[in-house]
């Protein structure tokens, strides 16, 4: 490996000690402080710990720790929730969790704070000295001292900042970002935070440095002088250097760490890195090229501060971090674990009861008693430590170069318990489904039946029914989990299948023309509401509805969505922020967990020409077109079977969905869909409803 004569090695070759940080920064690279050679951070991004955010719990409606907090202290009073977050805190990360990233190859963890938990929200007053939680600040004395143990660098990120760094959720922020609209209430508590957290670990040779403020808004939002994040920065940045000389400084632009335009120049300290964000994982120079650009212009080092979110099979991962190992790009992937979501380390089952309460608060379950809200939380709050959520190796085989090898060989045999399972499923002809069943222990087997006989195939945690017609009813299923340890029999699972009762495709001898126009050719099609709310609130008619139209003929797949949409609007980065349409399309209505190149997911933006291809191999030959009215707009598209997956002549049925996003304030607040019962399409065709032809 190339060395990089640093200020470090010349301190360490004469002798002189330093007491800070296994890393610093030498020109465009960050470097090993005691043998100068170049160093890329592999990391992992602690999020969901200290600021849980509704979608990793399963949940939108309440989407951030202020609302998860009332709510819970709504259902068990306050001295029980108290009790509910530390058993939270004290499972969700563990001694463990840091030793196992260790022994996969991590070298860093991004561990985002929440400034309540330090900082409480109550009772602080005008002006310093402000008042500290050292309950909160236990957490970190006990990440510092396993990070020390196994010599994983820190990144403490300012994650929820007081009054927050933007207007969303994952700042805990109360709907208005208050850090630039009342800047001289809480730009004074930030700066006092960070010199309090700076200061209680200095020394602490493990901490890699501060990342200053995650994601900040200030140009989407109206009267906020952009130029506030650079003299933000430098203020935080003095203080945290009255009392650490050397941690690296890690600097996030605005709009949504993408635009560093603001921080120019950035040249107010010897050790800062551009700390830039990015969804999915930048996988070429082309993405890469404007943050490389200010690199090179500066002569500082790059850092993909939080990046991931991509399910199996894990292509992207492998292509991204491939890619940025060869331009020496560090990276902290997000997460290290979240519930029932597979683009992390570990999955945490949710339990029986937690999905009661998750009902209660969506509106859709009845309220639990004290008793039992106290007894669902607490069992949740301790099935959070690793010893009982699954572990996925191909993801982290995924982050190239890491290995689960070492971790797995080193994991002790644990008897298997079933924690929750499918209960008893009325299913349709034509659609498809899962029975699961979620279990504790490792390792672990599965043997499914059906009707007391052994399914000889079927030995997975997941069994899927399809291609069922309305015979014998119903049919009951079981599974037997096992280990050299013991074995565990589920309840039974009845399962009825009913007649086929979904919409019916027309097919037609007359192709509409593609024009964004409603032709009397539609009228032979069947219109579909599209109104499950996925993502935000009932939104009033006039503001967002839609629905949607399907023909077909031998060759073609005709799609017409038409938009009540009163404000329309095309102004963030990130495409599905944005007002447009979502389709997905699985031609031969397979529905596999996980999509291949024959499962498709189309985006179409408002006011863009043409549709994207997100998910899948789509072939040549798409047509679409869109026009404005005034109510909204229409959209419409010809898809040639041959470009999704084939003719399939044979196939009477048609995975399909449609769904709407809705942007009114510079991002989403609305996520309509006409199948789909969350937003979940995107991860699994599964989700995908069915149509008939």
């Amino acid at each position: 490996m190339k060395k990089i004569i640093t200020l470090a090695s010349i301190i360490i070759l004469f002798g002189i000690n330093s007491s800070y940080c296994y890393y610093t920064t030498q020109g465009k690279y960050i470097v090993d402080r005691k043998t100068g050679e170049k160093v890329i951070l592999r990391g992992i991004g602690l999020g969901c710990w200290l600021l849980p955010e509704g979608y990793m719990w399963g949940i939108r409606k309440l989407d951030r720790p202020w609302q998860f907090e009332q709510a819970i202290e709504e259902l068990i009073g306050e001295k029980n929730a108290a009790e509910f977050w530390r058993i939270y805190h004290e499972n969700f990360v563990t001694e463990g969790d840091i030793k196992a990233m260790k022994e996969m190859g991590l070298n860093s963890v991004r561990i985002a704070l929440l400034a309540s938990k330090l900082q409480p929200r109550e009772g602080q007053p005008a002006e310093p000295p402000y008042v500290y939680s050292e309950e909160g600040f236990r957490f970190l004395d006990s990440i510092v001292t396993w990070c020390s143990k196994y010599e994983m660098g820190i990144i403490w990120d300012m994650h929820g900042a007081p009054g927050g760094q933007n207007a969303e959720n994952i700042s805990d922020s109360d709907g208005e970002a208050r850090l630039w609209t009342e800047k001289e209430k809480y730009w004074p508590l930030c700066n006092d935070l960070w010199y309090k957290i700076a200061e209680r670990y200095k020394g602490e040779e493990c901490i890699v440095g501060y990342d200053l403020l995650n994601e900040p808004l200030l140009i989407r939002y109206e009267g906020i002088p952009t130029d506030l994040l650079r003299e933000f920065y430098v203020l935080l940045t003095n203080t945290i250097r009255k009392v650490d000389k050397e941690g690296i400084i890690f600097i996030e632009g605005d709009d949504w760490a993408q635009n560093f335009s603001m921080l120019e120049p950035m040249d107010w300290d010897p050790h800062l890195v551009i700390a830039f964000h990015s969804y999915p994982p930048a996988s070429g120079q082309k993405g890469l090229q404007r943050w490389d650009d200010l690199r090179n212009k500066y002569n500082i080092p790059l850092w993909h501060g939080e990046t991931g979110e991509q399910g199996p099979p894990y292509e992207v991962n492998i292509k991204s971090t491939k890619f940025l190992e060869t331009a020496d790009v560090g990276w902290a992937w997000w997460t290290h674990k979240k519930f029932e979501r597979y683009t992390q380390l570990w999955v945490c089952y949710r339990t029986e009861g937690f999905a009661k309460i998750l009902d209660y608060w969506r509106g859709i379950g009845e309220k639990p008693s004290g008793e039992k809200a106290k007894e669902w939380l607490f069992e949740q709050a301790r099935l959070t430590n690793t010893d009982y959520c699954e572990f996925l190796p191909e993801m982290v085989r995924s982050l190239v170069p890491l290995n689960p090898d070492k971790y797995l060989s080193n994991l002790d045999t644990i008897a298997p318990e079933i924690i929750s399972q499918t209960g008893n499923v009325e299913i349709e002809v034509g659609s498809s489904e899962f029975l699961e069943v979620k279990a504790i222990g490792y390792p672990k087997s599965y043997q499914w039946s059906k009707n007391g006989k052994v399914l000889k195939d079927e030995t997975d945690s997941k069994l899927k029914l399809e291609n069922f017609s309305t015979g014998v009813n119903p049919s009951k299923y079981m599974v037997t989990v096992y280990n050299s340890e013991g074995k565990n029999v589920s309840k039974e699972i009845m399962v009825n299948v009913k007649p086929f009762s979904g919409p019916v495709v027309a097919k037609v001898s007359e192709a509409p023309v593609i024009d964004g126009k409603v032709d009397n050719i539609w009228d032979k099609a069947q219109s579909q509401i599209i109104n499950n709310i996925v993502i935000g609130e009932l939104p009033i008619q006039s503001d967002l509805k839609a629905e949607y139209k399907v023909l077909y003929d031998a060759n073609i797949l005709y799609v017409l969505i038409i938009v009540t949409d009163d404000i329309k609007k095309k102004n963030n980065p990130s495409d599905y922020m944005n007002d447009g349409i979502e389709i997905y399309i699985d031609h031969d209505n397979n529905k596999p967990e996980f999509y291949s190149e024959k499962e498709f997911m189309f985006r179409y933006i408002w006011s863009e020409e043409n549709i994207r291809t997100v998910k899948g191999k789509a072939g040549k030959g798409i047509q679409s077109a869109q026009a404005d009215t005034p109510e909204g707009y229409i959209m419409e598209v010809a898809f040639p079977w041959e470009a999704i997956g084939g003719k399939c002549s044979s196939c009477n049925f048609i995975g399909f969905d449609v769904h709407v996003n809705d942007n009114d304030k510079n991002r989403r607040q609305n996520k309509l869909t006409w199948y789909s019962k969350r937003d979940n399409a995107y991860i699994s065709p599964m989700a995908f409803g069915t149509l008939s032809r």
